[in-house]
C-alpha cells in the first residue's frame, strides 16, 4: 500500500507527464514533456542532449506502458499508474532504471557549464520547463543537496528522483521534490 506522500507525489508525477492534460499518458506525452523540460537550459540547436533526453523518457514510457496499460490500448490513465504502482512497480528494478536513465538524461543537459553538478538556477531552469514552480524548485534542491555545498550530484539527483517515487516520509531525500513533504 502506498503512503500518502506517495500518493500525493505519484499523482503529480501523472499530472506533470500527462502533457497534453487529456487524462491519460501515451507515447507523445513522454516526447512533448522530454523537449519541455529541457526548453528551459540554453542548449545549442543540434545539442546531442535534446536527443537523449527524449529517447530517455520515450524508454521510461515504454516500461509504464508495458506494466501499466492494463487493456492494452496504448494510453495509460491515472488510475491504471496508480495502480500499477501500487501493485509493485516500484519494485521492478527495470521501471526504476528508465526513472534514472530520464533523470541522467536531463542532469547532463542542464548542467551546461559541464562541471557534473546542477545549481539551484539549473534546477529551476528544469522545473520551469515542465512547468513547476520556482519555489518548489528551490525547496527540492535545499533538500536534495544533502551534503549542503551548494550544488547537487549526479547521486544526490539520482537518489532524489527515485526518492519521490519511493519516500515514505518527509525525512526521506526525494521526498520534497515535488512540494508535498513539507
Amino acid at each position: 500500500m502506498l503512503s500518502e506522500l506517495q500518493i500525493k507525489n505519484v499523482g503529480t508525477i501523472f499530472d506533470t507527464l500527462d502533457h497534453d492534460k487529456d487524462g491519460f499518458f501515451e507515447r507523445e506525452d513522454f516526447e512533448a514533456i522530454g523537449l519541455e523540460a529541457i526548453s528551459g537550459i540554453d542548449l545549442a540547436a543540434d545539442s546531442p542532449h535534446r536527443g537523449h533526453v527524449v529517447e530517455a523518457y520515450v524508454g521510461w514510457w515504454e516500461q509504464i506502458r508495458k506494466q501499466a496499460d492494463a487493456d492494452g490500448d496504448g494510453m495509460v490513465t491515472r488510475d491504471e499508474y496508480i495502480a500499477s504502482v501500487e501493485q509493485g512497480l516500484l519494485s521492478d528494478p527495470s521501471y526504476l532504471d528508465a526513472v534514472s536513465r530520464a533523470a541522467d538524461a536531463l542532469f547532463a543537459a542542464a548542467d551546461v557549464n559541464g562541471d557534473g553538478t546542477l545549481s539551484k538556477v539549473e534546477v529551476v531552469r528544469i522545473y520551469g520547463g515542465i512547468g513547476l514552480p520556482e519555489d518548489m524548485a528551490a525547496d527540492a534542491f535545499d533538500q536534495i543537496d544533502s551534503d549542503g555545498d551548494g550544488k547537487i550530484s549526479t547521486d544526490e539527483w539520482r537518489a532524489a528522483v527515485q526518492g519521490a517515487f519511493t519516500s515514505v516520509g518527509p525525512e526521506t531525500v526525494g521526498s520534497n521534490m515535488l512540494g508535498h513533504a513539507q
